[in-house]
């Protein structure tokens, strides 16, 4: 496969010894999507699309010798002048190969992580439907859609070959998320396939094999994997460090996330208490709180935040609410000028979470693919959680909807959309700027870092100004970001037995966090099974915060925030320290 296979991987600027580093670079990218076949079609690149990816025992094993084939050809380049793009763009490269190189051979997640196979399929299977009812294009995906499918038994018979001993709390949970394949499958699929007529037959054929390859793995995961999933989900301190670094691409140690964590923690629940005590006296007059200091900020911003909470939408009208607050959230956007806003036709859409995802977060953001910014932008909302019986449903429900209540999900809506990830790709997809390095090597730092920063931008540029309880809600929320980088350095290093874990980390969300029941265990959960990725709300803010300051002194009085943030969103979705070198701005 040539390098020019990939579309806008050599910049027009590139000349000598740069042109030759991004030629490299091309090559690299080019095997990388042959190898990741899921990954080429989910950026938009559709020549490997009736394939699966391989994660057999010799297809690891080539892998490992691609990618240290491809570390040795760009080695040269680390020494010598590059442009600052250049620069960027080399590092980017060699970050996904040591992050691969390090995922083959030390965290094997194909062998412990039953997770990471249902993602891969689900993933595999979904990219190829993003498409709008009538375009061009649906014969040709939902061709390779039956070259997929008809790959999908032996693809989960290498799963069940290669996989050990998991932990209890992924294999429990896959129990769901391979459900929700099944689903897809069964239920989603079929009414596509009048859009291909020629290979009708040919996919109902694929689609009925695949299915019951998914109920014999369903099976399975019953039967044989949970009965021995006796795994430690933990990572340990040495593999969660290594990790850490790769995720986060960043300077900051687990040491120093923990300190500054704990100070943000304390100074949020100080802003709490000064506003949730005149609404304490206006709203629970009758109520008297003795104690001082931390028990009485936990008593009276409790109480409040209890009382608050009940002002919620209904699994009926979820949905609905959500749209109003986005457009409530648009006007003071523009109101505001923080931000330039996408065009209201850029098939800007909601809707419910695919299953394989469902329960794994509340919303998601899923971005269009790198090649095909035109497609279609979804937020995902996930299935309010169920028990198993009517009572423990409604328990759930109340627990759910009272964490995301009205105040709650305009927050939401702000992370997950406007101005939180859906604005920050929209600007990095349309870049004129970014390369097809800086869009396709997505950094979650910046991405979760832009994502906090944009919801604390809004109410210091006056969001909800006459609403406290808005504000109120929005300073629990913002409790999370340092909870989650406590909850993923404690749980993934600590020797500890899991139930005292699991007490400690339950006590540090509910009572200091405020957090409902429901809505912490599901966070227990994840930070168990995502290591590292919550780490990257934390340190994300914290970078990204950074680089607005050093902008705003360096600027001066000729700082103006739109001007700002269009430019840094243009950088494209990168580790923050490399949008500090793109936006000139000195080091931290």
């Amino acid at each position: 496969m040539s390098a020019a296979a990939i579309p806008g991987g050599i910049p027009d600027s590139a000349t000598g010894r740069e042109r030759a580093m991004y030629a490299a670079a091309d090559a690299y990218l080019a095997e990388l999507f042959r190898w990741h076949p899921t990954a080429a079609t989910a950026a938009g690149y559709h020549r490997h699309d009736d394939t699966l990816d391989d994660w057999s025992a010799a297809g690891v094993r080539a892998r490992g010798e691609f990618l240290r084939r491809h570390r040795a050809a760009l080695a040269p380049f680390e020494a010598g002048t590059l442009s600052p793009g250049g620069r960027v763009d080399l590092r980017l490269v060699l970050d996904d190969i040591e992050g691969a190189r390090f995922a083959i051979d030390t965290l094997r997640p194909h062998e412990r992580d039953p997770q990471f196979h249902v993602d891969l399929l689900g993933n595999a299977l979904l990219y190829l439907t993003l498409l709008e009812p009538e375009a061009p294009a649906w014969p040709e995906r939902l061709d390779a859609l039956a070259g997929r499918l008809e790959a999908v038994p032996g693809f989960l018979a290498n799963a069940r070959a290669v996989l050990g001993e998991p932990s209890r709390v992924v294999a429990e949970m896959v129990l769901k998320t391979n459900a929700g394949n099944l689903r897809f499958v069964e239920t989603d699929l079929p009414p596509l396939f009048a859009r291909a007529p020629v290979a009708a037959a040919r996919l109902e054929r694929a689609r009925a094999g695949a299915a019951a390859a998914l109920r014999e793995f369903q099976g399975w995961l019953e039967t044989t994997l949970l009965p021995r999933a006796t795994g430690d989900w933990r990572l340990g301190g040495e593999r969660f460090g290594a990790k850490l670094r790769l995720t986060l691409q960043s300077s900051i140690d687990t040491d120093t996330i923990v300190t500054r964590a704990l100070a943000a923690i304390d100074e949020v629940r100080t802003r709490m208490m000064a506003i949730a005590d005149p609404l304490h006296r206006r709203l629970l007059a009758d109520h008297d709180h003795g104690g001082t200091g931390e028990e009485r900020i936990n008593a009276v911003v409790g109480c409040v935040v209890n009382a608050v909470s009940e002002r919620h939408p209904t699994r009926d009208t979820l949905f609905a609410y959500v749209r109003s607050a986005v457009e409530r959230i648009k006007t003071h956007i523009r109101d505001r000028d923080l931000v330039t806003l996408p065009p209201d036709d850029d098939n800007f859409v909601l809707e419910a979470t695919p299953g394989f995802l469902d329960g794994m977060a509340v919303a998601f953001f899923n971005p269009p693919p790198t090649l095909e910014p035109g497609l279609k932008k979804s937020f995902w909302i996930s299935s309010l959680p169920r028990g198993g019986s009517p009572e423990a449903d409604r328990a759930l429900e109340t627990s759910f909807l009272r964490e995301y209540n009205d105040y709650a999900l305009q927050g939401l809506a702000i992370h997950e959309a406007f101005p939180g990830h859906y604005v920050q790709y929209w600007h990095a997809l349309r870049s004129p700027y970014a390369t097809v390095y800086k869009k396709v090597f997505s950094s979650g730092t910046f991405a979760e870092g832009w994502a906090v920063l944009a919801e604390e931008l809004m109410y210091q540029n006056g969001y909800a100004a006459d609403e406290p309880e808005n504000l109120l809600i929005h300073l629990k929320h913002g409790l999370r970001a340092p909870m989650n980088a406590l909850l993923d350095a404690r749980l993934h290093t600590s020797s500890e037995p899991e139930a005292e874990l699991d007490r400690w980390a339950l006590d540090l969300l509910q009572r200091i966090g405020f957090q409902e029941e429901a809505e912490a265990r599901g966070k227990l959960r994840r930070a168990k099974v995502t290591s590292t990725q919550l780490s990257t709300y934390f340190v994300g803010h914290l970078e990204m915060k950074s680089l607005l300051e050093a902008a705003r002194r360096a600027e001066g009085p000729a700082f103006r925030l739109r001007a700002f943030t269009d430019r840094l969103l243009a950088c494209g979705t990168i580790p923050p320290r490399d949008a500090r070198t793109l936006l000139g701005l000195p080091p931290a």
